[in-house]
């Protein structure tokens, strides 16, 4: 059996490699500068797994036959996109004006980890969204 793998799979595979050793490291050196080292060790660690996986993923798919890209996922990644980016603005914007007329003392980390959810969450959906759309 011969398994093709294109220079962008690679790619993918080497970088949740490395991501994920950076999240061993953080984890186990516990660095003094971070301030939650496993929740951040564990986060680049997710995120490493998650690559490599996206990657396994693609390789095996392709190797099967199936069209992983075409320009109907570019585009409905596209629109997924824009529409995201646009409702985060207007929540940043709101988020700001509420900010700055309380007087709340508010953590930074709470929301940016908050926003970061929200982006996730709802790039996701308008995909799936725009994909059964198109």
């Amino acid at each position: 059996m011969v398994i093709k793998v294109q220079t962008k799979d690679t790619g993918v595979l080497i970088t949740g490699f490395f991501i994920s050793l950076i999240g061993i490291g953080i984890h186990i050196f516990e660095p003094g500068w971070i301030i939650n080292p496993s929740g951040t060790g564990g986060a680049f660690v997710g995120a490493g797994i998650v690559l490599i996986g996206l990657g396994i993923r693609s390789i095996r798919l392709k190797n099967k036959g199936t069209i992983v890209e075409d320009e109907r996922i570019f585009y409905i990644a596209e629109k997924a996109s824009h529409k995201t980016l646009t409702i985060l603005i207007i929540l940043q914007g709101i988020l700001m004006a509420f900010l700055g007329i309380t007087a709340f003392d508010i953590q930074a980390y709470p929301i940016v980890s908050l926003l970061f959810a929200i982006t996730v969450l709802t790039y996701v959906g308008f995909y799936h969204w725009y994909k059964r759309r198109f």
